[in-house]
C-alpha cells in the first residue's frame, strides 16, 4: 500500500482519525454502507479515503488496530494494578464499556477472522485485564474454577448485552453498565445472606 501523499504536519492524522470514527458511525448504522458514505460522513473525498484504506479490508483492519490501540490506552489509565482489586475491576468494566461501538462492530465483521482475535497485539492489549484476573482469583475474588479465556468470554458478552439496550434506547448507557457492573460482580441471582 502506497503512503497518502505527503501533507502539512498532522493532517494526516487527524484525516486518518476522521475516517476511522467516520466508519464507526457509519457501519454501526449500517454495516454494509459502501465506503462513499463512510468518506462522506468523514468530510473526504472517495479518492483521499482510498489513499488511507484501499478497500473495505483495509478499513476493517485499521479499526481492529485503531480498537486494539484503544483497549490498550483505556486499560493503561484504568490503572488496574493500583488499589483494592473490587475498584480495579470495575475501572476495568467502566474502559471496556467505553470501547463499545468500536468492539460491538468488529465482533460482527465477516472480513475478520479468529486468528485475528487472538493476534499478539490483541493478546497484548488484554494483559492488563489477564493480570487482574489472575490476581482476583489469588485474593479469591473470582471462583476459582473460572479460566481466563473464559472470564474475557463473558466480559466481552456482558459488554455486548450492555451496547445492545443502550443503542436500542431500553437504557441509558449509566443504567446499561449499572446492570454490567452488577451482573458481573454478583450475578442474576438474589444472594441471600
Amino acid at each position: 500500500m502506497s503512503s497518502p501523499a505527503p501533507s502539512a504536519p498532522g493532517t494526516l492524522a487527524r484525516t486518518r482519525r476522521a475516517i476511522l470514527d467516520a466508519a464507526i458511525r457509519v457501519f454501526a448504522e449500517d454495516r454494509a454502507a459502501p465506503l462513499g458514505e463512510v468518506a462522506k460522513a468523514a468530510g473526504v473525498g472517495r479518492s483521499t479515503l482510498h489513499r488511507y484504506f484501499p478497500d473495505r479490508a483495509a478499513l476493517v483492519r485499521g479499526l481492529l488496530d485503531d480498537c486494539t490501540e484503544t483497549i490498550e490506552q483505556a486499560l493503561a489509565e484504568a490503572a488496574l494494578d493500583q488499589g483494592p482489586l473490587s475498584e480495579s475491576f470495575r475501572r476495568l468494566l467502566r474502559a471496556f464499556f467505553d470501547v463499545g461501538p468500536r468492539v460491538d462492530f468488529l465482533f460482527n465483521e465477516p472480513l475478520l477472522s479468529a486468528e485475528d482475535w487472538t493476534s499478539p497485539s490483541w493478546e497484548a492489549a488484554h494483559l492488563p485485564a489477564a493480570i487482574l484476573f489472575e490476581r482476583g482469583k489469588a485474593e479469591g475474588f473470582f471462583a476459582p474454577e473460572m479460566d481466563v479465556e473464559w472470564f474475557f468470554r463473558i466480559l466481552w458478552y456482558m459488554m455486548a448485552a450492555g451496547w445492545e439496550a443502550v443503542s436500542e434506547g431500553a437504557l441509558a448507557r449509566h443504567e446499561a453498565l449499572a446492570r454490567v457492573t452488577q451482573t458481573m460482580e454478583g450475578g442474576l441471582l438474589a444472594h441471600r445472606r
